[in-house]
């Protein structure tokens, strides 16, 4: 079972976009830690960092698509649907948290790997030096602080059942936060606290709303595919 259709490629490329909101709290703290140390942004720099969170989140792709694509050939079709439906429901709860409605069950566990890795002390120690080589690693790194919208993004590259897809798609993710981690040092500087509560709860909603499609979607599917093996085996039995 592979799925690449093109709603699959924009709705990953829509969670980066709409969840690099969220990243700027302690994402962005970090980017912003490594450019406002120095005279000027060093705009080279900073988007080898970005490339190193999108390699991290390739790979965690190649992981994903691997076990999906050995379910996909031991028949575990069924057990995929679920980790997409699962996908949809940590949307729902990630949009939640986004908007301001719940909080973010994974902050202390994110804060505590941040510490335990020691991301802080390596922005500052990467951030006077121009070297292209250690901001990609420390956006490695970053790319390995737990995040539930990552998750999310997971399980729906688990679901392809594909090695290349999955891949894809976690880069067309990681891709999707480049924007606003980019402008992160633009954005915390400029950006009121009632505009981006206002901008959290309008990426939330939508981020709720593309967690239930996903679900009925998948949910719709199930029972698709259950019908059709139903009246398969009618046909096969003469009943």
């Amino acid at each position: 079972m592979t799925e690449l259709s093109d709603n699959g490629l924009l709705l990953m490329l829509g969670m980066g976009l709409l969840g690099s909101l969220h990243c700027l709290g302690m994402c962005g703290g970090l980017v912003c830690v490594l450019s406002m140390t120095r005279p000027q942004v060093w705009w080279t720099g900073l988007f080898g960092y970005q490339m190193g969170r999108v390699s991290t989140y390739v790979l965690f792709g190649l992981v994903a698509g691997l076990f999906g694509a050995a379910l996909a050939g031991w028949g575990g079709g069924l057990v995929l649907r679920g980790f997409a439906v699962l996908a949809g429901i940590m949307m729902v709860v990630f949009g939640l948290n986004l908007a301001g409605w719940l909080p973010d069950p994974l902050q202390r566990f994110t804060v505590a790997i941040s510490q335990r890795i020691g991301l802080a002390g390596l922005a500052r120690r990467f951030a006077q030096r121009a070297s292209l080589s250690g901001w990609y690693v420390m956006g490695m790194a970053n790319g390995l602080l737990p995040c539930g919208l990552v998750y999310a993004a997971l399980g729906l590259a688990l679901a392809s059942g594909s090695v290349e897809a999955a891949m894809l798609k976690m880069a067309l993710f990681g891709l999707g936060t480049i924007p606003a981690m980019l402008l992160a040092p633009v954005l915390v500087r400029r950006i009121t606290p009632q505009l981006r509560g206002n901008a959290l709860r309008i990426a939330g909603v939508v981020m709720i709303l593309l967690g239930m499609l996903t679900m009925l979607r998948d949910g719709s599917q199930h029972s698709h595919h259950a019908t059709l093996s139903g009246t398969s085996n009618q046909c096969m039995t003469g009943h």
